[in-house]
């Protein structure tokens, strides 16, 4: 799997998918690129898109939530 791009196995997986955005941007900065696709989504009227969407950002708000817990 290129290092840059989700593979097909994993695009609709929101585990997958919150698990390479922090592997390739880090956890804050993978909230934001979240956050654009989500807006994306909803202007485009793509709905499953947008419930894969939210489904990764509540996975990285566990994420977030687990690390500020544990550190």
């Amino acid at each position: 799997m290129p290092s840059n791009s989700l593979s097909l196995s994993m695009k609709d997986d929101p585990n997958a998918i919150a698990a390479w955005l922090i592997e390739e941007h880090g956890l804050k900065d993978a909230e934001r690129v979240v956050l654009d696709s989500i807006f994306k989504a909803q202007n485009v009227g793509d709905n499953y898109g947008l419930s894969v969407w939210r489904e990764v950002r509540q996975t990285l708000a566990k994420r977030s939530d687990d690390t500020i817990r544990y550190s």
